[in-house]
């Protein structure tokens, strides 16, 4: 049934006014609210978006903030400096929100800040009695966030403090609340988290029929990092192509780990067989390409994994779901017994052998694979960002 109807907000958005900050790379949860609160017209929606200060973003992308009302945008500032340096990044960062809230001369409602140093500037722009209340809504969370141990501690000393003095902190994970108290005795303001979990566009993802996929098709998407895996599906490649003489595996994505995964490509002998595209910023170019695939791989390596990955809510995996494709994803995340339970995913161990037999079975079993496509998208469209942000967005402007 269509999911548009349960999703009726009881406050009037229209009338207010909220600000909006994030990180961002490529279309995940704070542009999904984005989009929610312009298409629900929010009558004033300041969005703040800085780069990663991270070697492989490109040197155009700088911060930018824009005013809109509903679906309209009437007005666009950008920075021109920025530095890949995290310190000097923060201090830019922290001075560009300020500035933008101030140049509005206006006061808003809610500050919406994803990360920690987003949602630390929301509460001094609520001290200075610009802000009515914010919100800290946390993507992940990371014991070992930096090397440096004073950098992390610093980082997790930020994040104990948004929690604590924010009027709501959104987790994407139930076990964000324990990771805080387990590695950071973060014990204060449990009542006031609450979690608000990663989500998909369901109505609008095209899903194509078993019949007009590439059903020899893997896909992985994402950042490729080291504990990501990739380099594992790399591996397993020629066994699998040994028993599917029709694979091929599309990468989406860049990072520190691209170049050495292209040359481990070369070296397999593999040019032909897997295809690398970088990062898809266009979210339905990105849609398209995961559409035409028969399976979405998740190979997080959990020989180097601290919590990154449990204390987390991985995007790629919805998006996957989204695209109505069956999943092999290894025993990293948290809620890999429920993936499997609603035989939408095949959960393996992080080894190779594990990974080609998953993927072998699927690929050779089309009755199976059609199976678990279906299952994935009935799945996952209970994360329906409208559900989800409905309903924590009416919460926290009627209290």
């Amino acid at each position: 049934p269509p999911l548009t109807p349960m999703f009726t907000m009881k406050g009037n958005i229209k009338e207010r006014s909220i600000v909006l900050v994030t990180h961002s790379r490529i279309y995940s949860a704070s542009q999904a609210l984005r989009d929610f609160l312009r298409e629900r017209s929010c009558q004033n929606l300041l969005y703040i978006s800085h780069p990663l200060p991270l070697a492989d973003v490109a040197d155009n992308e700088h911060s930018y903030a824009e005013a809109s009302r509903g679906s309209k945008i009437f007005k666009r500032s950008a920075a021109v400096l920025r530095s890949r340096n995290v310190l000097v990044s923060s201090i830019i960062e922290l001075f560009l929100t300020l500035w933008w809230v101030f140049k509005t001369k206006q006061t808003f409602d809610l500050f919406i800040g994803v990360d920690n140093l987003n949602a630390l500037e929301g509460l001094i722009l609520k001290r200075l009695g610009r802000v009515g209340k914010v919100v800290y809504y946390t993507i992940d969370y990371f014991p070992t966030r930096f090397a440096q141990g004073w950098l992390n501690r610093l980082y997790h000393a930020m994040d104990k403090f948004c929690v604590q003095h924010a009027d709501e902190t959104w987790n994407v994970s139930p076990v964000m609340v324990d990771a805080r108290k387990k590695f950071h005795n973060v014990t204060a303001a449990i009542g006031r988290q609450y979690m608000v979990p990663i989500g998909i566009w369901f109505d609008k993802t095209k899903r194509l029929p078993i019949a007009k996929i590439d059903r020899f098709k893997l896909i992985f998407s994402g950042h490729l990092l080291p504990h990501m895996g990739v380099d594992l599906l790399l591996e397993a490649m020629p066994d699998i192509v040994k028993e599917v003489p029709s694979v091929t595996l599309d990468i989406i994505g860049g990072g520190a780990e691209l170049e050495r995964l292209k040359m481990l490509a070369k070296r397999l002998n593999l040019p032909r067989r897997v295809h690398f595209f970088g990062w898809v910023a266009d979210r339905k170019r990105l849609e398209g390409l995961l559409t035409q695939a028969a399976v979405g791989v998740a190979p997080f390596n959990t020989d180097i994994l601290d919590d990154k990955v449990k204390n987390a809510d991985p995007g790629k995996l919805k998006d996957y779901m989204a695209a109505a494709l069956a999943v092999v994803v290894t025993d990293a995340i948290a809620n890999a017994r429920e993936l499997e339970e609603h035989r939408c995913a095949l959960v393996v161990p992080y080894r190779k052998e594990a990974l080609v037999r998953a993927i072998v079975r699927l690929l050779k079993d089309q009755k199976l694979l059609t199976e678990y496509r279906k299952h994935a998208a009935d799945y996952v469209s209970r994360f329906d960002y409208n559900r989800i942000f409905s309903v924590h967005i009416d919460r926290v402007l009627a209290t």
